[in-house]
């Protein structure tokens, strides 16, 4: 698990892979996800589980509330 913003790709190497440009992320708790992104350098797709960006809060809030998950619930 990783707390930064970017990821490394195991095929190649590329140590920049940006979380905020994901294909898909899949919220397992209220600050965990796993991304799926695409590498820029040899177009491998590579996952992970890693802390999810503030800059993705207010839109993973808003994806929650539109699908009814506990997210977007006050509980």
């Amino acid at each position: 698990m990783n707390g930064g913003l970017q990821m490394k790709c195991p095929q190649c190497g590329f140590e920049n892979i940006e979380l905020q440009g994901y294909e898909s992320m899949i919220v397992v708790a209220r600050n965990l996800a796993l991304f799926t992104v695409r590498c820029p350098s040899c177009g491998a797709r590579v996952s992970g589980l890693h802390a999810i960006p503030p800059e993705l809060h207010d839109e993973v809030q808003y994806a929650a509330i539109q699908v009814g998950a506990g997210m977007g619930r006050d509980l």
